[in-house]
């Protein structure tokens, strides 16, 4: 062979292995370098994997599985307490499965100073987890480091930790001392002068792993510092338990380019994320996209054999414990936060009662925080209240007025967060608004004690748990403790072995807070439906509106109601049940309800003088088979009956329901209605030969019959005249 025909076949031969399928190796365009970021926040203590949960050892499990360049792995925040599995160790077995997981940051939250700032410091220490937090100092000194620099595969990524400043508000004063939190000005000062430190050491990426939470109401979030500090590739953020699919970019005063993908994964290890940043060849990022993994997916993936065992080892230690059953429930004790931050809840009410029994004490209070979940109907365990009620908490008295409880409510009463009060001993009714802050709030109109007003003066004792006697979520006492009580948990545990389930189906059925408000909380109406408990969702109102579709949407097909309660001088509440929606619909809540006859329409003579009368002719937006409740506590007796009579296009009273409908306890009657439809209600059958009374002055027929009237008087008079006429001339002739 010619030597100078080998080129020619060299570049044929290559020319080939390009052309067919499989020969030739797909070499990336770029050198690119992945890093996945995992994170976890709000945990609350719940380590092992269930349905709902995903657990260390499954997450554990898939951080083996990574194959991307680098990996590392933080918390934002409030992992070390809120179950029996956390707390009975003091956090020992959280910090303990995390080590195994190969956490390399948390950023404290404010739970995690639930066992006080000094056992906190102990747990990442003893488990070689950094803890980072630029804003925390003790005794005038930081705390923590403020960053830390890591490096994967030759990538430097520079996180800054932020906790929230809420902790000084929200934690046991007793947890924190000599600890305090810089907030406003002199916290985004320190972060932006952070982030330009690890600028200049030629950081390829810098992380804020942030507790601040995104939500409006958490003062400094974690969106005031994604805009107000410079330089930032990336927020982890937790505190407010909010879920983003694939990252938080719509905030207020995002830029692309500019600011920060803001991430968070929900609470109670529901969910997982996973940040990949990618960076160029020159070590330039390029992108960041984030996803979460569910219970659902992670499911799939067998628990991590060490981190396993280390969970049974601990469950071993607890289960002696943890599985005894202690008490029973008839009734779904509701603590899912949509309602006890925003209301009160039969769990609220039932742990106050059980408070007063035990002390004797006039009033009873706690924090809506104080209680971390629900409890199902049936059998239940040491575990599973303690998982309701994980903060061993005493129960103290002390002593207020009637002006300081009015104070302190109105001070307190924040809706949404933890420091939501649920009481027991009296009622209130108050009015939602927005505070100076820009909060939703409520505040006091009434407040009575057995249905008596309490006066400002008025001396009573309070029994509340040390929590918040000592200032915890901002509550404020002046008087001295007068006594120390047993624990929370073990009153609450004790009330329910010593009620018989009438009485405990009772509590659930009564309500001690009505709160009014101008506009329907769409939001806050949708949780609660999405929540799926099996509780009736009340929407108190101080005037007629429409209900949005997109409200009605998550009823259908439940078991339960929606009812809607409107102000006025004649109270009245439509009910709207899930099973009988099919489609939804905007719906008019608009009514008139009164005990004068309405227009155009005939009254009854048969009928009692207190009658009243349902007007929906001007509502033609209701649903089928909707329930009215009309206050006639007034003129009808509790236990009394009243009849039901409706107008038909001729104006007439037909019966509706003869048999007769009792007036309850409340001086409410409840009955079907359907749209654009006039009632009569009274307290007597009507009779169909005395149906009609004559039409008065005020009635629009009275003009009508008032001309027949003159007209047969007109007749009557001409006709006498013309007769005594003839018989005149008759006479004459």
């Amino acid at each position: 062979m010619r030597l100078d025909k080998v080129p020619a076949l060299l570049l044929a031969f290559l020319f080939f292995i390009m052309m067919v399928p499989g020969l030739a190796s797909a070499a990336p365009a770029v050198d690119e370098t992945v890093i996945n970021i995992y994170h976890t926040n709000d945990v609350h203590g719940h380590a092992v994997g269930n349905e709902t949960s995903i657990g260390y050892a499954r997450l554990r499990t898939m951080l083996k599985g990574d194959e991307s360049d680098g990996r590392l792995v933080f918390d934002a925040g409030d992992a070390f307490s809120g179950t029996a599995f956390a707390n009975l160790s003091d956090g020992k077995s959280i910090a303990a499965l995390m080590e195994q997981v190969g956490y390399d940051a948390i950023t404290p939250g404010n739970h995690d100073f639930d066992y006080g700032s000094e056992t906190l410091q102990r747990l990442l220490s003893d488990s070689e987890i950094n803890g980072l937090a630029i804003n925390i100092l003790k005794d005038g000194q930081p705390m923590f480091e403020p960053y830390r620099i890591f490096q994967e595969s030759g990538i430097k990524i520079g996180v800054i930790g932020i906790a929230t400043p809420q902790t000084a508000e929200t934690a046991d004063p007793r947890d924190l001392s000599g600890v305090t939190f810089l907030d406003g000005e002199p916290l985004f000062t320190s972060v932006q002068s952070a982030v330009n430190d690890l600028r200049a050491q030629n950081v390829n990426a810098v992380i804020v792993l942030s507790s601040l939470g995104t939500a409006d109401n958490a003062g400094t979030s974690s969106v005031d510092i994604a805009t107000g500090v410079s330089g930032i590739d990336l927020v982890i953020d937790g505190h407010s338990h909010d879920t983003y699919a694939n990252g938080y970019i719509s905030y207020p005063g995002y830029i692309q380019g500019r600011t920060p993908l803001i991430v968070q994964a929900g609470k109670n290890f529901e969910n997982f994320g996973i940040t990949s940043l990618t960076f160029d060849s020159k070590k330039v990022l390029t992108g960041v996209n984030s996803r979460l993994v569910d219970a659902g997916e992670a499911s799939g993936f067998s628990p991590d054999k060490n981190v396993a065992e280390t969970i049974i080892e601990y469950e071993k230690e607890q289960q002696p414990i943890m599985g005894e059953k202690i008490a029973a429930t008839p009734v779904f004790l509701n603590a899912e936060q949509a309602y006890i931050r925003t209301g009160s809840t039969n769990f609220g009410q039932l742990c106050t009662q059980a408070m007063l029994e035990d002390t004797g004490a006039d009033f009873a209070l706690v924090n809506s925080g104080i209680i971390s979940g629900s409890i199902p109907e049936g059998p239940v365990s040491f575990g599973t209240l303690y998982n309701a009620i994980p903060y061993d908490n005493l129960i103290v008295t002390t002593e207020m007025t009637g002006a300081e409880l009015k104070t302190m409510l109105n001070a307190r009463m924040l809706i949404g967060e933890s420091a939501f009060p649920q009481f027991a001993g009296f009622e209130v009714t108050a009015r939602k608004y927005l505070n100076d802050e820009g909060k939703s709030a409520a505040v006091v109109q009434t407040l009575t004690k057995n249905g008596k007003e309490v006066a400002d003066t008025d001396r009573f004792t309070v029994a509340v748990i040390d929590f918040i006697y000592y200032g915890g979520d901002g509550y404020e006492f002046t008087s001295p403790v007068l006594e120390e009580s047993s624990t929370l948990f073990s009153v609450v545990a004790d009330y329910l072995n010593s009620k018989s389930d009438e009485e405990l189906l009772a509590l659930s059925d009564a309500s001690n807070l009505t709160l009014w408000e101008e506009t329907i909380d769409t939001d806050n109406v949708i949780a609660k439906l999405e929540a799926n408990v099996p509780e009736d969702v009340h929407v108190f109102l101080n005037q007629t509106t429409v209900v949005p579709e997109s409200v009605v949407y998550p009823l259908i097909g439940q078991d339960r109601n929606l009812v809607f309660t409107i102000n006025g001088e004649r109270p009245y509440s439509f009910s709207f049940n899930g099973l009988r929606l099919s489609v939804p619909m905007n719906i008019n809540l608009s009514a008139s309800v009164s005990q004068e006859p309405p227009q155009g329409k005939r009254t009854a003579s048969s009928a009692d003088k207190n009658a009243v009368f349902l007007n929906l002719a001007r509502n033609d937006a209701l649903p089928p088979d909707t329930n009215i409740s009309i206050y006639v506590g007034d003129v009808y007796p509790p236990g009394s009956l009243v009849y039901l009579y409706y107008y038909d296009i001729n104006r007439d009273i037909l019966p509706l329901n003869e048999s007769g409908i009792e007036v309850d306890q409340a001086g409410n009657a409840a009955f079907p209605v359907n749209a654009g439809v006039t009632y009569l209600l009274n307290s007597r059958l009507l009779n169909a030969a005395t149906i009609f009374e004559n039409p008065t002055a005020e009635h629009p027929f009275f003009l009508g019959v008032a001309v027949l009237v003159l007209v047969f008087a007109a007749w009557v008079i001409f006709f006498l005249i013309t007769k005594k006429g003839a018989q005149k001339n008759r006479k004459q002739q």
